[in-house]
């Protein structure tokens, strides 16, 4: 017989035998499930089947919500139990959320295909896929898809499962969007963008900051990441890719692009170390741990 893995332990002191009898009365070997109901600074709360809650002394890196398959070790001289975690399930996602962990670039687009209704951005994808890539990757074309697709998200007409996620995080004055690339291979990623502004508490209009990270995948450069950060006093850009040195005889154009905003520009391009978490786990990072 396999020997379950231990993925965590917590215990349970003698004196909670009155209130947990179920618990303490499981025979050795016995799986006993209970559910994470709280998280506290020494300890968590537990709910067990008959509905009694009891208090053990450790910690667990699940999410309050989790059923926990537990196994009952007494401890030496009738001290208590230790509980051994032998398998956890983390709570549904609350339907709000599932564009952020589920996605929402492929049922876009699976509706763009197959609907009837005309709409802008249906209108503009089967554009797309008549001129074909050429004019697809043109940066106004781009840019476009980019708007339309911002705006289909957030249209409950087009987008009921995702239009009120994206109501809401806009009066947050966030945003996190994953579009479909039309002209990309079936099964590729889509283009994630992440987007933050926040104003310093003391200052003005003159101190808002607004930033704009962008994961894009590429056939030939990999993913490249690019993020934009706008203030009063000029524009950060950090350019991450798999191969920086891949783009190194585009970097002269890109700087005097960029300088022709009239702005004071600040341009690093760094390596995108392989493994790195997707967008969605920097979109609540620091600004300065994510902008580098």
């Amino acid at each position: 017989m396999l020997t379950p893995a231990i993925l965590g332990s917590l215990r349970i002191p003698a004196s909670a035998a009155p209130s947990a009898p179920a618990l303490f009365n499981a025979r050795v070997g016995q799986t006993v499930e209970a559910t994470l109901e709280a998280i506290l600074p020494d300890g968590l709360v537990l709910r067990l089947a008959d509905g009694k809650q009891l208090q053990a002394q450790g910690s667990l890196p699940f999410p309050p919500g989790s059923i926990l398959a537990l196994l009952g070790v007494p401890l030496p001289e009738g001290a208590g139990l230790r509980l051994q975690v032998i398998r956890a399930t983390p709570p549904p996602s609350p339907a709000l959320l599932a564009p952020l962990v589920h996605g929402e670039a492929a049922p876009l687009l699976a509706r763009l295909q197959s609907s009837a209704a005309q709409t802008p951005l249906a209108n503009l994808l089967r554009n797309l896929l008549q001129i074909g890539v050429a004019v697809a990757e043109q940066p106004q074309t781009w840019s476009a898809w980019m708007k339309e697709a911002m705006k289909a998200l957030g249209d409950p007409t087009t987008s009921p499962a995702e239009s009120t996620f994206h109501r809401l995080q806009a009066k947050e004055g966030t945003g996190w969007f994953e579009l479909p690339l039309p002209w990309a291979a079936v099964g590729a990623d889509p283009m994630r963008i992440w987007i933050e502004g926040e104003r310093d508490p003391a200052g003005g209009a003159a101190d808002e900051v607004h930033r704009v990270f962008l994961s894009v995948p590429f056939s030939t450069l990999g993913e490249v990441r690019l993020g934009l950060e706008q203030r009063h006093s000029g524009l950060r850009v950090r350019l991450w890719l798999q191969h920086p040195d891949q783009v190194a005889a585009l970097r002269q154009d890109l700087e005097t692009e960029l300088a022709s905003l009239g702005r004071p520009v600040d341009l690093q391009v760094l390596t995108l170390p392989p493994g790195t978490p997707d967008l969605r786990a920097l979109a609540g990072a620091s600004p300065l741990q994510a902008m580098g």
